[in-house]
């Protein structure tokens, strides 16, 4: 799991370092936006089956970050349409 969140912020940081010089790479943003929203989702989704029912207790920070997690796949360009981005790009190096 930590690998994986640290695979996801390296990637995002990796894409936003890009945004702010000026050179936006939208397919690198894509593949962190796809996979950090993935990784948040997966690792909730285990605090939550850790914690067994008490992990939909809303007592617990973990239901709300459960929810945040999965809010991301959905806003700003669901999975599918990052996806899609991806695909053209690589489509194109082709």
């Amino acid at each position: 799991m930590a690998a994986k969140i640290e695979a996801a912020r390296t990637l995002t940081y990796r894409a936003a370092g890009l945004i702010d010089a000026g050179k936006m790479d939208s397919m690198l943003t894509a593949m962190a936006k796809l996979y950090a929203s993935r990784i948040a989702v997966e690792v909730t989704d285990f605090a939550i089956q850790v914690l067994g029912g008490k992990g939909y207790f809303s007592e617990y920070r973990v239901e709300r970050y459960h929810r945040d997690a999965k809010v991301t796949e959905i806003y700003e360009g669901t999975s599918e349409i990052q996806r899609l981005t991806i695909l053209k790009h690589l489509l194109k190096r082709l």
